[in-house]
């Protein structure tokens, strides 16, 4: 079933993902390690403090340092992209994409709480806050090289969670502006959050079907 849902975000290839306690995963080795990096960061955001979930924008220091996660994560998929033999396998792919993911969340919670609540409301991340939740990703690593199928089980769910969060925010951010410069009603902010929901869950399952067809169309 987990497969089934992220299927539109992912090629699947067999040779391309990893397999922990003999079970595939859901996702190739760098969609889900960049899900699991995103839901590392989730985690980060969510235990310092008493503070609220997004109601927090990255420091300089803490956005150069989670533009800098994304750099490693970006090389190796360039280098996928055009064929070349310096591209990482899977295990190495795993391991740049879930630090890419982890740098990317910082930046897309970053995004989300300027554009929703502004600076004026909004609480800093500074760098020394950001850099120790990095050893939150040493849990999947752990979890994926557990040799039980129940760690299988448990790092597919967290792959397919970890990709409802990006996509819920990559779907949050163009509407954020637009509740930061008005204030809606409750019904009306219940309303847009089933179909933010709904438009993440669309992009799950469609999103990677329409670039392949896009990619065929155009030859890119």
């Amino acid at each position: 079933m987990i497969a089934a849902l992220l299927a539109g975000t992912c090629h699947q290839l067999p040779a391309r993902t990893l397999a922990v306690a003999g079970v595939l995963m859901p996702a190739c080795a760098r969609c889900a390690g960049f899900y699991l990096g995103l839901l590392c960061g989730v985690a980060a955001y969510a235990l310092p403090g008493r503070e609220r979930l997004f109601l927090r924008w990255p420091s300089r220091g803490a956005a150069a340092l989670a533009a800098a996660a994304l750099v490693p994560f970006a090389a190796d998929t360039a280098l996928a992209y055009f064929g070349s033999p310096r591209a990482l396998g899977n295990w190495g792919r795993f391991g740049v994409a879930l630090v890419g993911g982890w740098g990317a969340w910082a930046l897309l919670a970053g995004a989300a709480t300027l554009l929703r609540w502004g600076r004026e409301r909004a609480r800093r991340l500074p760098a020394d806050k950001l850099a120790p939740s990095l050893l939150l990703l040493a849990v999947p690593v752990v979890v994926a090289l557990t040799p039980h199928r129940a760690a299988a089980e448990l790092l597919a769910a967290a792959v397919l969670a970890g990709a409802a969060a990006f996509y819920g925010a990559v779907t949050y951010l163009p509407v954020a502006l637009l509740l930061h410069k008005r204030r809606w009603p409750r019904w009306a902010q219940a309303a847009l959050a089933v179909a933010l929901a709904a438009a993440a869950v669309a992009e799950m399952r469609w999103g990677y079907g329409a670039y392949a067809a896009a990619r065929g169309v155009f030859r890119f």
